[in-house]
């Protein structure tokens, strides 16, 4: 069994990792036209992706170090949506019964 002082230094451990080294410079504010309510730039959406690549790429290294197969995890993620795609055609009750379910959730946890 793990014991507190393991999984606490193993818990600062990953915090660090994540934390990463300190940036340089803030990125750049997006930027919308006000007058036309234009979207925001190319440039914007560009550095989004790269900062989420870069985000993913730690997340997967995480994974491997701790013998978690990323490709096996993929696999498993797009066999989960193509089930998933399939069960209304497959299984109509459920489907229905499920909507229905997520329904009375979202209306009783919204009520005061």
């Amino acid at each position: 069994m793990v014991k507190k002082k393991e999984m606490t230094t193993a818990v600062t451990k990953l915090e660090k990792e994540l934390a990463g080294p300190p940036k340089e410079t803030p990125p750049e504010p997006v930027e919308n036209n006000e007058r036309d309510g234009s979207a925001p730039t190319a440039k914007a959406s560009d550095e989004a992706v790269e900062d989420f690549e870069g985000h993913l790429k730690q997340v997967e290294h995480l994974l491997e170090e701790h013998g978690v197969d990323v490709d096996e995890l993929k696999g498993l993620w797009e066999n989960f949506v193509k089930e998933l795609k399939d069960l209304p055609a497959q299984k109509p009750l459920v489907t229905v019964f499920g909507a229905f379910l997520l329904g009375f959730i979202a209306g009783r946890s919204s009520r005061k």
